[in-house]
């Protein structure tokens, strides 16, 4: 059902770039009329849906019920005008997508005629980028607080398609910031919160995090814009309209790999693979080669359905979307299974990952006491004879590591007492720089070297150009032999700290460095109410797909969670209260 709603969202909005195929021409001229258009739209639509069907049919429990008679049935009473009576065919569930199909007919037609008599009033080159607008800020929330998966494949339609019409710069680069612009600026809105952590009084801290703000969204759309600078040139060497889309959507996914590459304020914070992190069986293709390639699945396919309703090749164009989708989603459903098997050969354990419940100034303004104490009271509130691992969340004993002090002493005589291995987070002092690192205390209460955080958050914890001021920073670690995985009890434990998630080559390392399982210690804190935190939390799924490893993620005021190997969220605490979750997961590798 939701392929069959997103087909209607995004065509009524396709059919007007069908109509305009230049926008910059002065004398606009459609393409063929409107009967036709609508002819052509009714036959794509009813034929998506009834492959549709079939395709998905093959993955959920209800196909067993379905015989071929029904799926023919299906899709003659699809093909035969609107009035037709779905209630002759004899599955009810077949009835009710019939039904259903129907009546997303009529609201499309409905929508169709509305949208033609505004577009009536507004130019073609406004409805045209006002779309690009809309999109770019709709795909902007389905990758922090919308969950509409299936919709990833259509929502990116109108700009795929617009940029890879183009044929001038002017026009190119208006269609791109139509849609980039909202696109960073909708999903770096948490910027503005950094105010309140900010030592600086609200008159000056306040226009400082709004320039932060749309700084980095300036500098997010300049990254990803200059690999596709390349692509007017290089396409009039190319003679194939599905190689134009194709080559459009390799340079998107390289602005993407780019904004994690480029040496200077890396951050690579939002991706198109985020609006499908809640069904496993989408993503799975990261494991083929990393997320990029999910990325890039999902720009092409937007790409095809943009090309299936403007474009001429219907069939080829319709013929191949469904058997890249069904490639993806027969590959998802063989991973998913597989992932499944890994339990039944590497070695299990019990973990807790525990959290806390204060925010912003409230955590740093607590002593390193009393906050060692409040998670040893957690622990101990939600404590499972047995447990192997505890996390706890990043610098969740704010204080230099001294294993003197009686801050660190509680923690060493708990994991003691209790014969688990204690991940946590603190400070660590050396050769007169301050880092934020991960201890790991074994059975005995026996501390391993750390591990410590190799990139800091701009502005929270680093401040750009401090050397040149002469103020005081935290320090990013590049010493390689002090980012290696935590071994501890003979267990190797791959080591997160915080921003470090959306850094996917980072977490790879962790994985090729022989890490079991990846422990994702965080502090989102100073996101306060902004949807940053789902968003972030998106990426630890991500983390665990392309490295089939099972990730257990501590926040200080939420999310906590466990995540297996396929995606799928084991148990997740989202709420800011004290507490923890627990379950059993795999040591996958050596």
């Amino acid at each position: 059902m939701p392929y069959i709603l997103s087909v209607t969202a995004i065509t009524g909005y396709l059919h007007r770039l069908a109509l305009y195929q230049n926008s910059e021409r002065a004398v606009l001229q459609p393409r063929f009329n409107g009967a036709e258009i609508c002819e052509n739209f009714k036959h794509f639509v009813r034929g998506a849906v009834g492959a549709n069907i079939v395709i998905m049919g093959l993955f959920t429990k209800q196909a067993v019920s379905y015989t071929a008679a029904d799926y023919i049935a299906l899709i003659a009473a699809l093909v035969q005008p609107v009035e037709s009576r779905p209630d002759k065919l004899r599955n009810k569930n077949l009835q009710f997508t019939a039904s259903l199909f129907s009546f997303v007919n009529v609201v499309r037609l409905s929508g169709h005629n509305i949208y033609m008599n505004i577009s009536k009033i507004i130019e073609p080159k406004t409805s045209r980028r006002a779309l690009l607008v809309l999109t770019g800020a709709v795909s902007a929330l389905m990758q922090s607080t919308l969950n509409l998966p299936w919709l990833a494949f259509f929502i990116f339609a109108p700009m795929v398609h617009s940029l890879s019409a183009c044929h001038e710069k002017r026009a190119f680069r208006l269609d791109f910031v139509c849609f980039f612009a909202p696109y960073y600026l909708f999903q770096l809105t948490f910027m503005l919160t950094i105010w309140k952590i900010c030592p600086l009084p609200p008159f000056v801290a306040i226009p400082l995090a709004v320039l932060a703000w749309l700084g980095l969204a300036l500098w997010e759309c300049i990254l990803m814009y200059l690999p596709l600078s390349l692509f007017l040139p290089i396409r009039f060497h190319l003679k194939h309209r599905l190689s134009e889309i194709v080559l459009l959507c390799l340079l998107l996914t390289a602005g993407e790999w780019l904004q994690e590459k480029v040496p200077f304020l890396a951050f690579p914070w939002s991706a198109a693979w985020l609006t499908v992190t809640s069904s496993p069986l989408l993503m799975q293709s990261a494991t083929l080669i990393s997320c990029r390639l999910t990325s890039f699945l999902i720009f092409l396919l937007n790409g095809l359905h943009g090309e299936i309703y403007t474009g001429k090749k219907r069939f080829a164009y319709t013929a191949f979307a469904l058997l890249l989708q069904g490639a993806n989603l027969a590959y998802g459903f063989y991973s998913v299974n597989l992932d499944k098997k890994l339990d039944k050969i590497y070695p299990q354990i019990d973990v807790i990952c525990a959290q806390d419940s204060l925010e912003g100034r409230d955590k740093s303004r607590r002593k390193a006491l009393d906050s060692a104490r409040s998670y040893l009271s957690i622990m101990e509130s939600c404590w499972q004879w047995g447990t192997d691992l505890v996390l706890l969340p990043e610098t969740a004993v704010p204080k230099d590591y001294d294993e003197q002090l009686k801050e660190f002493s509680l923690i060493s005589d708990f994991a003691a007492a209790h014969g688990c291995t204690l991940v946590t987070g603190s400070f660590y002092l050396e050769n007169g720089k301050d880092y934020n690192a991960l201890f790991a205390y074994d059975k005995n209460g026996i501390v391993s070297s750390p591990y410590l955080k190799q990139v800091l958050v701009p502005f929270g914890e680093k401040t750009p150009f401090a050397g040149i001021f002469h103020l005081d920073t935290m320090s990013e670690c590049a010493d390689k032999s002090r980012t290696k995985p935590l071994t501890s009890d003979g267990m190797t434990i791959g080591s997160v700290i915080c921003i470090e998630t959306i850094f996917p080559s980072l977490v790879s390392q962790q994985k090729e460095q022989g890490a079991q399982i990846i422990c994702v210690s965080t502090n989102d804190s100073w996101f306060g109410k902004s949807s940053a935190r789902e968003q972030h939390y998106r990426h630890c799924i991500m983390r665990a797909v392309e490295n089939r490893r099972y990730v257990l993620r501590a926040g200080n005021c939420g999310i906590s969670a466990i995540i297996s190997p396929a995606g799928e969220q084991l148990s997740v605490k989202s709420d800011k209260t004290k507490g923890a979750v627990w379950g059993k997961v795999t040591l996958i590798g050596r």
